[in-house]
């Protein structure tokens, strides 16, 4: 109804899958739940419907344009708690368990989740990219460590203005800096 309402093609279906539907209420990582043991509940079946789900909506985005690759991708809603962190990372691993060299910058200044989410500090982080011109943004990339091709930026120290700074010329240099450095092949 939403395709044929908007005029607009489908990107892909992201599937509820019942044993994320606790995890905003603990503050925790939630790579073991990820992981391929079958832990907290999450079965083969479960995980093989989101990633499949996952794989092809990143093969969707692949596809928008055939002149050109798509580097970044910016995922948002209309209302907090409808799933973008969660989202966010399950794309962001899918990519990685592709090969695919992804860069997650948690761009959320007001209420960064992705650290605790995937147990990384966040003492410095976007925002401190953003304010400081002497910092690069190698100096704040975080690996996480059981995946060669997936890193991190935080969302770093709580600033005043967030949406000045996701306005400024600044982050558009900083995000056209990562895109040409040729790291990453998809920035989220």
């Amino acid at each position: 109804d939403v395709q044929k309402d908007l005029n607009h093609p489908l990107l892909g279906n992201l599937p509820h899958v019942e044993v994320f539907k606790e995890l905003r209420q603990e503050k925790g990582s939630i790579l073991p739940l990820l992981e391929n043991k079958k832990e907290k509940g999450i079965d083969n079946y479960q995980r093989f419907f989101f990633q499949e789900a996952f794989r092809n909506l990143y093969t969707s985005i692949r596809f928008l344009d055939a002149t050109k690759d798509v580097k970044t991708i910016v995922l948002t809603s209309s209302l907090p708690k409808e799933g973008k962190t969660l989202t966010n990372i399950l794309l962001a691993k899918t990519l990685a368990d592709l090969g695919v060299k992804v860069l997650l910058i948690d761009s959320d200044l007001r209420k960064p989740q992705i650290h605790y989410r995937l147990g990384l500090n966040n003492i410095v982080g976007f925002s401190n990219l953003l304010t400081d011109p002497d910092l690069k943004f190698e100096e704040v990339l975080n690996n996480i460590k059981t995946y060669d091709n997936w890193d991190v930026i935080t969302g770093g120290t709580l600033p005043p203005d967030p949406a000045r700074l996701l306005g400024s010329q600044r982050f558009k240099r900083i995000v056209e800096k990562i895109k040409t450095s040729g790291k990453y092949e998809i920035i989220l």
